[in-house]
């Protein structure tokens, strides 16, 4: 358990400088002594030092919190810069983070409804049975016997976003085409507003328990009255993580059905809700024995525009056609527009991107199983087209929607699923 997390601009940059001082110094004394190993000795002595610095960065990581661990889930289910052992570190972060001690968490639901959990419930596990970037979760139960789960976020987290934000926005400007860098972590920062306001998301959670009718899909209840700005309080939701749910070997058939749930779930808010559950880390889906799925944070959900959600097919329907002017024209209708000084962008960057993100739209069902490097093969192309200015900006719509089919891809991925998608967007 921690004890406390670093609120101080001066002590979160000191954690971070401590723990680049001790990684760069695990490289140097490997970069020393590799000459005098065997090629076999290399690649061991390689990936010791890769373990080693994964461990020294999600420790770091798990005592800042906040804003800097979300940047870190970022990365590890996203464009695959990092090696494997890092972004499989990474990954603990979306539902593994050591808890607070519970004196800390007494004092948080204090502080929010002026009387300790035993004045509030009949029963209080004060040992959380999860935890990630802003908060942990504990489960209890409410007078009349409801089994619930109370999140209660980490204290301080919401007055140390905006020193986090500032230290990546430092770095941003730093990267190719920086403009359209610093523009997404501008929507990353409003979302993370939203998210650390539990109020918020008790709001949203709600608003898609009554509009989300899917079959197989469900979402909590939230209790208000046991809920506010940093306690959140919802129905105890039953069901496995992803890596806990595969561990029980479910046949093919149930992998496609809650695989095809989720992307069902994605289209049907994109087109006809017009907002999207938009943090797609695979903390946030519990899987069930019969293939449903339940989705338990709505921190982070973007509002669609209608013109975003009625040009996105037009867009996919480009991309699949190779049709450079209606790509344009769909672009154009977005607010990006295109940098004509750079005459071989579609060809060199634009164009391999629309086929990769064509592919599933090929096949009736798209089998992840059999395609499994799907996600990997997408990590230069991308790499190259945010490095370029051949847009002048992205839709904010983007920001969110990309990364949340790319996460959802990986998820599939990892499932071996095969699922339907053409048949949305066709």
């Amino acid at each position: 358990m921690q004890d406390t997390i670093p609120e101080g601009k001066w002590q979160r940059a000191g954690i971070v400088g401590s723990t680049a001082l001790k990684v760069g110094l695990r490289e140097v004394q490997h970069k020393v002594k590799r000459p005098f190993l065997s090629a076999q000795r290399q690649q061991a002595a390689k990936q010791e030092v890769d373990d080693h610095n994964a461990r020294q960065l999600f420790a770091a990581l798990t005592q800042l919190r906040g804003t800097a661990l979300k940047a870190a889930q970022m990365l590890s289910m996203e464009v695959e810069l990092l090696p494997e052992r890092y972004r499989r570190e990474l990954e603990k972060s979306f539902h593994q983070v050591p808890p607070l001690n519970r004196v800390l968490v007494r004092k948080a639901v204090q502080a929010q409804f002026g009387k300790p959990p035993e004045h509030l419930f009949a029963t209080f596990d004060s040992q959380a049975f999860a935890a990630a970037s802003l908060g942990q979760v504990h489960a209890a139960t409410l007078p009349d016997g409801t089994p619930v789960a109370v999140k209660i976020q980490y204290p301080g987290i919401h007055v140390a976003m905006d020193n986090d934000i500032q230290l990546l926005r430092k770095l941003a400007r730093r990267l190719p085409n920086a403009e359209i860098a610093l523009q997404s972590l501008q929507e990353i920062q409003a979302r993370l507003r939203e998210e650390v306001d539990y109020l918020h998301e008790a709001h949203t959670t709600e608003w898609f328990r009554g509009q989300l009718a899917l079959t197989g899909v469900s979402v909590p209840q939230v209790y208000a009255e046991w809920s506010g700005e940093r306690v959140l309080t919802t129905q105890f939701m039953h069901g496995k993580h992803l890596d806990d749910w595969l561990a029980t070997n479910p046949g093919q058939a149930l992998r496609d059905k809650a695989a095809q749930q989720l992307y069902d779930t994605l289209v049907y808010s994109t087109r006809t809700l017009k907002r999207l559950h938009a943090d797609p880390n695979p903390g946030n889906y519990l899987f069930h024995d019969d293939g449903s799925v339940s989705l338990i944070d709505f921190g982070c959900v973007k509002q669609l525009s209608g013109t975003f959600a009625a040009t996105l097919p037009r867009l996919l329907q480009a991309f699949l056609a190779d049709d450079y002017d209606a790509i344009m024209r769909a672009y154009r209708a977005l607010g990006m527009e295109h940098n004509q000084a750079n005459p071989t962008w579609y060809q060199d960057v634009l164009r391999p991107f629309a086929e990769w993100a064509a592919r599933p739209l090929r096949e009736e069902h798209f089998d992840f199983g059999k395609h499994s490097d799907y996600t990997s093969t997408a990590r230069e192309i991308i790499q190259r087209l945010a490095g370029t200015s051949g847009l002048n900006k992205v839709a904010d719509e983007f920001i969110f929607f990309d990364r949340t089919i790319y996460g959802l891809c990986k998820m599939f991925e990892r499932m071996g699923a095969t699922v339907s998608i053409r048949q949305h967007w066709l």
